[in-house]
């Protein structure tokens, strides 16, 4: 009430007014100083004060309003605020505290039941008309005014009371109208028999029922559960109940805690023992309740320090653990007669529901797997929030125990009707090995989804690692006495890694063995990256799977991941199937991968080898063919193991070493059952291979192996990735040496025949010959290619010679003869036959001792010897059909033939005998001419330049043809056809072709090579072979010089470490022995075992 322009307020006790405020004059304002707000502290006490709540407002604390409960004392002055006490101080009513905490309690009922929050009962009764609604914030008040006036303590201690009845209230909802109910009249846990049927498990040993007709209902009625717990207990009790008890006594939860005198987490059994069980009651939580501000002392800090939504979370958890009676409780040895907690219920209930998303792509009903699937993606939410329901009511552990018990035995019994499906040829390995990628992946998604990922849950997994006893779960999962249970290990101690680590224990690691996707009959069409499987464990081995173009080994690489995963899991715990004392499965596959490739490598090498009679008669003409395709092949194989090895093994070294064993063996001959040659065989066909593809032009325009490689560092260039191929087989050839002496006899051949398509291939070759296996190896071959420059050089000298001489040497058809000469150094080069008694024409033999005479004066004190066999000629020939004539390009021994034709065909024109061309021609091998003669007459059409007559087919003497018809332009008369016979006996006749005819201008006759015999190519290993004994001799003496005295195995074994190509211990000792009888070394006198060297 305003008054003179002030206001009074009555206080509680007598004092002299007080000025706290002028009025509004400006003048009296600055010297009187600014207004006191209205709740500004004055004398220790509040200037707003409230005063005792009327009769009839139950309870409720009104505002109170100063100007009906002042007393003015005295007039103020004018423009003052004078405050004045109250001549009585206000009271409390008796039941005010009674009145404010029944308001408080039906309240908190009508929110949980969801009803309209009234002001008295009768008025609820009568359905809300006549009564008045209560505002939160007038519950709000009420809640303050206790705490004002001291009830804080009783009041705290009161709404526990009343969030346990809430809570009790909450769970016997749950149970109302359930049909899985059992135990007492207000119901608080399942029926377990039920209950598990419900899950669709074996009620006897937990399994899972193979019903997939019945799988929708399982899931459907497993879903009416989790919907009902979820919209009690988190939506009705925790999101409305517990947030409006927290909304409205947040004043009393700042005030006040609660300090628990017992320990209310749950047990890992998921079992209570509480006395009134029986009654189906359950007293509120005890402790003690304490002012925050108080600073706790004595056993508080033993407690546990609860707020309200704390305490409502305990209360809404204890009655979830309730059973009906101690007897109805869960005992392992007596299911049938069990009754679940509705939180054990819960638990088991979500964990199924999470883990039936697994169920869908294993079910062999594709109508339901889609369905089911939609259905799954519909409600992943509703099982995410019974998720955090359960975390939220302390959970944590059991629910994870669960998890992991239910997971294991459901990917034990998918690993098993894998093993039927892989052992009956129903599924392959590849879509063993999709299923499994599919499976990890899905996996971390719902782990990542589902699970929390923080320190409590990582706490809650080592409380699971740390138990003494395996995890069992609810319900049991193992029907064996073996399988008694699950251990967690220490190394899981993420929930990322839960469900993962799980399918890596129980459904992965059983299959990556021998016996399972590692056995050949799986494996192989992995490797090789091919669809088609292959019988890889019989003797006849498909081996044209790995030659497919172009591969991906999608199939090999998630094998490979898949053993590194269970490696890397195996090798951080101790409690993985793989021990520290077996083989992990990146062992087991790389034993695998080590074994394929000697298989498949061996059948390579084993392509062209005679058996034992032809043997003895020479390789027949069948296994030489074959024998063609043994380095292409190695080549290509030896490439996909590299593929391999980069794409699928991800360059992991191991298997790197593995390969290079495998190559070492296939290459060397190990893999043959007599223990093969040292790699003689491989090294002489690989110099082979590289003879024909340095002498063919076409072959270097193709795309070698390599070169369909992935790698950036690949060379492009076709002859030098062909280069690169050979080089990497040749690395693992040990008898390097037999590879010289085939490599350099061919090379010899390609410079003096001029068939060498390129010499900077043939120079960028031998310099990689140079860098692997040293300047010694490669120095004749060098040597070589100088004789080639120096020739070119001497030959450039010779031309000035002979154009300062005043004639040349001419033809009888004064043509000039040209005649190009190559000096060669004896020891380069290989020894060729030489034919001493050799008959040449006037003009080469004119030539020849010009060349002679001007090389004697050059280079004085150097013998010549002429290497006829190596000689070739340019031959100009004249034909009746061809009157332009045509040049030949043909050997010195072919031209040597056909200068015997020259003028007529013998006597009487019957043609010439092979003995009257030798005596011609002065070549005393008889071989070589009828080589010569048989590539002249019987070779390809345009080069069979003379007729072969048969002795024991002659023509009849009107059928022969004269020698002036056959000189004429009349062609003689066709004889009868007769087939000509290969071979050239001694009484067959040659005659000049007069008939030859070609559109060609110049044309080459190769001259018919000699086959390789058996005897030739043992020659060439016997040479060396004695090449061999001598860089052992070197070896021991190089040894024995430096040392002075060894003993025989320190010996032994330098001799063995510094020779580069396979020999023996006996070979050794044979040369030991040989330098003892030379005198180079000697046997110490009593002890036989040691040598001296003798300087």
């Amino acid at each position: 009430m305003k008054k003179s322009g002030g206001l009074v307020i009555g206080m509680k006790k007598k004092k002299k007014p007080i000025v706290v405020a002028a009025s509004s004059d400006n003048t009296n304002n600055k010297k009187e100083g600014r207004p006191f707000s209205p709740n500004t502290v004055v004398n220790g006490e509040s200037t707003a004060c409230r005063a005792a709540p009327s009769a009839g407002t139950d309870g409720v604390t009104a505002t109170i309003e100063a100007a009906n409960n002042v007393n003015l004392a005295a007039k103020p002055s004018k423009n003052k605020l004078v405050i004045k006490p109250f001549r009585e101080p206000p009271s409390l009513p008796p039941d005010f505290y009674e009145a404010s905490l029944s308001t408080l309690q039906r309240a908190a009922v009508c929110v949980l039941r969801r009803e309209v929050l009234l002001a008295s009962n009768e008025a609820a009764a009568d359905g809300g008309n006549a009564a008045r609604r209560l505002s939160r914030e007038e519950l709000y008040r009420t809640v303050q005014d206790l705490i004002v006036h001291g009830y804080g303590k009783e009041l705290y201690l009161a709404v526990v009371r009343i969030m346990n009845q809430a809570a009790g209230e909450t769970v016997a909802s749950l149970l109302v109208d359930g049909t899985l109910a059992r135990g007492s009249s207000d119901g608080v846990g399942y029926d377990m028999e039920g209950l598990i049927a419900a899950l669709g498990r074996n009620k006897n040993n937990g399994t899972d029922v193979d019903c997939d007709e019945n799988k929708e209902g399982y899931r459907e009625q497993q879903l009416q559960l989790l919907k009902q717990w979820h919209s009690v207990c988190r939506i009705s009790y925790a999101e409305e109940y517990l947030t409006f008890v927290r909304s409205i006594f947040l004043v009393l939860d700042r005030a006040f805690v609660f300090l628990a005198e017992e320990d209310l987490e749950i047990v890992d059994d998921l079992r209570i023992e509480n006395s009134c069980a029986n009654s189906g009651i359950l007293s509120p939580p005890k402790g003690k309740v304490t002012e925050r501000s108080t600073s706790f002392g004595g056993s508080a800090f033993n407690s546990r320090v609860w707020g309200l939504w704390e305490v409502g979370i305990a209360c809404l958890r204890r009655h979830m653990m309730r059973h009906p009676k101690p007897s109805d409780m869960m005992i392992d040895d007596d299911l049938t007669s069990g009754t679940f907690s509705v939180l054990s219920a819960m638990l088991l209930v979500t964990t199924h529901a999470l883990l039936s998303e697994f169920d869908d792509e294993f079910s062999s009903n594709q109508t339901t797997n889609q369905a089911s699937s939609t259905i799954v993606r519909e409600n992943r939410p509703l099982i995410r929030n019974c998720v955090r329901t359960c975390i939220d009511l302390g959970a944590l552990a059991p629910l994870l125990e669960e998890l992991i018990v239910a997971a294991s035995a459901r990917f034990q019994k998918e690993s098993k009707s894998w093993a039927r499906a892989l052992k009956e040829s129903k599924k392959t390995a590849a879509q063993f090995l999709l299923h499994v990628e599919n499976r990890l992946r899905q996996s971390s998604a719902m782990t990542t989804y589902y699970l929390p990922s923080n320190a409590g849950a990582s706490v809650a997994l080592r409380q699971l690692s740390s138990r003494r006893r395996p995890l069992v779960g609810s319900v049991p999962t193992f029907s064996t006495k073996e399988e008694s249970g699950v251990t967690w290990g220490l190394v899981n101690s993420s929930t990322r890694r839960i469900l993962p680590a799980i399918i890596e224990t129980e459904l992965i690691s059983s299959h990556l063995l021998p016996g399972g996707i590692l056995h050949t009959r799986h494996l192989y069409p992995m490797l090789d990256d091919c669809d088609d499987a292959v019988n890889a464990a019989s003797s006849n081995v498909v081996i044209s799977g790995w030659k497919a173009a172009e591969k991906t080994f999608e199939n090999a690489k998630r094998l490979y991941g898949l053993c590194w995963r269970i490696t890397a899991a195996s090798v951080a715990s101790s409690t993985s199937n793989f021990t520290s004392g077996s083989k992990s499965a990146l062992d087991h596959l790389c034993t695998a991968f080590s074994e394929y490739g000697r298989l498949r490598g061996s059948d390579i090498v084993k392509q062209g080898i005679p058996d034992n009679s032809a043997a003895a008669e020479g390789i027949s003409n069948s296994g030489k063919d074959t024998e063609k395709t043994i380095i292409p092949d190695l080549l290509a194989f030896k490439s996909h193991l590299t593929m391999l090895h980069t794409i699928a093994f991800r360059s992991d070294e191991m298997f790197a070493a593995s390969m290079r064993s495998v190559l070492e063996d296939v290459c060397n001959g190990s893999t043959l059952s007599d223990g093969g040659d040292g790699g003689s065989r491989i090294a002489e066909l690989l110099a082979k291979h590289v003879d024909v593809r340095f002498k063919d032009a076409k072959a270097h325009t193709t795309t070698s192996v390599s070169s369909v490689a992935t790698d950036a560092n690949v060379v492009t260039d076709p002859s030098e990735a062909f280069q690169n191929d050979v080089m990497a087989l040749f690395r693992h050839v040990h008898s390097k040496d037999v590879f010289e002496a085939f490599y350099k006899r061919d090379l010899a051949k390609r410079l003096l025949t001029g068939r060498s398509v390129s010499s900077d291939m043939e120079r960028s070759f031998l310099s990689k010959l140079k860098a692997e296996c040293g300047t010694g190896y490669t120095s004749k071959m060098e040597g070589m290619f100088k004789d080639m420059e120096l020739s070119r050089d001497i030959m450039i000298s010779y031309t000035s010679y002979l154009a300062g001489a005043a004639t040349n040497v001419a033809d009888p058809k004064n043509k000039t003869t040209d005649m190009d000469v190559q000096v060669l150094t004896t020891g380069y080069w290989p020894v060729y036959p030489l034919y001493p008694n050799i008959i040449l024409p006037p003009e080469l033999l004119a030539h020849q001792s010009k060349f002679e005479s001007y090389y004697k004066n050059k280079y004085q004190g150097r013998r010549i010897a002429w290497q006829y066999s190596l000689g070739n000629c340019i031959v100009k020939a004249y034909f009746p059909k061809q009157p332009g004539g045509k040049e030949l390009i043909i050997n010195l021994c072919q031209t040597l033939v056909l200068l015997c034709f020259q003028y007529d065909d013998g006597p009487g024109g019957l043609g010439l005998t092979i003995d009257d061309i030798v005596k011609k021609t002065g070549i005393d091998d008889r071989a070589e001419v009828e080589r010569v003669l048989q590539s002249l007459s019987l070779g390809r059409d345009g080069t069979r330049v003379l007729i072969k007559v048969d002795h024991d087919s002659p023509p009849k003497l009107g059928d022969l043809p004269s020698l002036t018809a056959v000189r004429g332009n009349e062609s003689p008369t066709k004889p009868k056809k007769h087939k000509v016979r290969r071979n050239v006996g001694p009484h067959d006749r040659f005659l000049f072709n007069a008939s030859f005819t070609s559109n060609q201008r110049r044309i080459r006759i190769t001259n018919i090579t000699m086959k390789e015999t058996a005897k030739e190519r043992s020659e060439t290993h016997e040479a060396v072979s004695k090449d061999r004994l001598y860089l052992i001799d070197a070896a021991v003496v190089r040894i024995m010089k430096a040392r002075k005295t060894i003993d025989h195995r320190d010996l032994m074994g330098e001799v063995m470490a510094q020779l580069k190509f396979p020999s023996s211990s006996s070979d050794v000792k044979k040369r030991v022995e040989s330098l003892i009888e030379r005198e180079y070394m000697e046997r110490v006198e009593g002890n036989r075992s040691r040598y001296n060297y003798l300087a």
